[in-house]
């Protein structure tokens, strides 16, 4: 297992595409803190009522949005490496069984991802108070926002390895893991349509509803440790169906 990981984790500082993915995650960044500070000055100058931001906003939303679009390519990519270029093959031959390849690509696929969402905050956070300061009063539970954004990441990165691991193929992977969280989310929809519950969505519990309310300006606090809950259950279920599957396929 430990030979599988230092593979792996040779394989990713290799890779361009990690660094790549993490360069464009900082140059979108850059252009979000931009606009949003252009778009500010212009409505100051013409007279209109800003609401007052702050660094510490801005870095919340920075692993919001397309961010999860980011894992999601990534992720496609660095799942489906060794089956796109036969390698697969070769390592099961080696003696190694589907749980231990599994897990290794999924182990360092992570700790990629969280270097990648570091690096993104970090830049965020320095860019964003160089330009807005962090004089705003914080009401968030900051603790709470931090884990729910690190298990959240971690969520959308295990249904995302899960997905292409099952199906892959990079093209298949990254087209199913952009679009089906957003299927899921729509379905989900037309459940609550259907249902007409003014007090029980489906929606809600879903990831991307639950991963929202950690990045947005103002977090819904009563549903913070709801969402780190169903995180951790996401998490595991998506393990336990992507490792299942990935013994019932064939290399």
């Amino acid at each position: 297992m430990k030979k599988l990981i230092s593979f792996e984790i040779r394989k990713l500082l290799k890779s361009k595409y990690f660094y790549i993915i993490t360069a464009i995650s900082v140059i979108f960044i850059l252009l979000s803190g931009l606009t949003n500070k252009a778009i500010s000055d212009a409505l100051i100058a013409n007279g209109e009522t800003v609401q007052p931001y702050s660094s510490y906003l801005f870095t919340k939303g920075a692993l919001g949005g397309t961010y999860t679009m980011f894992i999601a390519i990534f992720v496609a990519l660095f799942a489906t490496e060794d089956s796109a270029s036969g390698t697969l093959k070769n390592i099961y031959a080696k003696g190694y069984t589907r749980s231990q390849v599994y897990f290794s690509k999924y182990v360092v696929s992570l700790i990629a991802v969280l270097i990648m969402s570091a690096v993104t905050v970090v830049f965020a956070y320095g860019y964003s108070n160089l330009i807005w300061g962090n004089d705003l009063e914080m009401a968030d539970n900051v603790s709470a926002i931090f884990i729910g954004q690190l298990l959240g990441i971690a969520a959308y990165h295990a249904i995302f390895f899960a997905i292409s691991t099952i199906f892959g193929k990079v093209g298949s992977a990254i087209a199913l893991n952009i679009i089906g969280p957003m299927a899921v989310s729509l379905v989900l929809g037309l459940g609550d349509a259907f249902i007409k519950s003014e007090n029980t969505k489906l929606t809600s519990y879903w990831v991307d509803s639950l991963y929202s309310n950690f990045t947005v300006s103002v977090s819904d606090q009563n549903v913070l440790t709801t969402g780190i809950v169903l995180f951790a259950i996401y998490i595991g279920a998506a393990i336990f169906i992507g490792l299942f599957m990935n013994r019932k396929k064939e290399i």
